[in-house]
């Protein structure tokens, strides 16, 4: 019953440090929660290492997927030797860099105030800025306004996009909010969510209400989900019907009640 919402979103996550478990990925929840409210589910999300190769083939895996309309590349966009990420964009869409005038301008206008904030000693923009406008040719750059990498959707046709991120969460958040959902999410299906919580009925006990539920709502899917904090355990059902939905929490509720 898990593959009834048709999931066209796949985010890859960049880092060693992810990887490595020094950072926490907070960005792929936020991304995966949005597109789910969007209409635009997420089918998978990969994380790999700061390594050319290894996100050449993740982007070419993902792009290769007929299902997927929308692919996020989330980190690896600094000026460091380690940010790799433009590089690799470009190898999978076999597309060539380019200096992007835009994101050029607003890195000089980012280095310009911090020169005049004493921050740094000179006014101008270093080499390792400049590679943060190196960037795939046909991109297109998106407003960053609370950092100097600049984020890029990237047209491949017949409505699929590949968006470049940068992996700091406080830009990631106000990029992905502000304008990845309103601008690209858009016009997505949504989904229908219903849970149905018990107190006093152990997972074990939910197999077979939730096999006839499978039978009898084939176009519903369900998940068992014990909070153990909580002391629930909590089925939660999506489909594209609302009255269906509702429907198949209802039987379910008549299969096993929470006694």
């Amino acid at each position: 019953m898990g593959n009834i919402v048709a999931a066209g979103t796949v985010i890859i996550a960049v880092g060693d440090e992810i990887l490595s478990g020094h950072t926490l990925d907070t960005n792929s929840h936020l991304l995966a929660r949005l597109a789910f409210a969007a209409g635009r589910p997420v089918r998978r999300i990969e994380v790999v290492s700061d390594d050319l190769d290894a996100i050449v083939a993740a982007i070419r895996r993902a792009a290769g997927e007929p299902e997927v309309r929308r692919v996020a590349v989330c980190g690896g966009i600094g000026p460091t030797p380690d940010d790799r990420t433009f590089a690799a964009v470009a190898e999978a869409l076999d597309r060539t860099l380019e200096l992007s005038s835009e994101a050029f301008e607003h890195i000089a206008l980012l280095t310009h105030r911090m020169f005049e904030a004493g921050w740094i000693e000179r006014d101008e923009v270093s080499d390792a800025n400049r590679r943060c406008a190196m960037i795939p040719a046909g991109a297109t750059v998106l407003p960053n306004r609370r950092g100097m990498a600049p984020p890029l959707a990237i047209d491949v046709g017949d409505d699929r996009w590949v968006f470049v991120l940068p992996g700091i969460p406080r830009e990631f958040s106000a990029i992905v909010e502000e304008e990845l959902m309103p601008r690209y999410f858009s016009g997505g299906r949504p989904v229908t969510i219903a849970e149905v919580r018990y107190r006093a009925v152990p997972e074990a006990e939910m197999y077979e209400p939730m096999r006839t539920l499978e039978r009898e709502f084939p176009d519903v899917a369900a998940g068992s989900y014990p909070q153990m904090e909580r002391g629930e355990l909590v089925i939660r059902l999506r489909g594209y019907n609302a009255p269906r939905v509702d429907a198949a929490a209802t039987r379910l509720r008549e299969l096993r009640s929470d006694t």
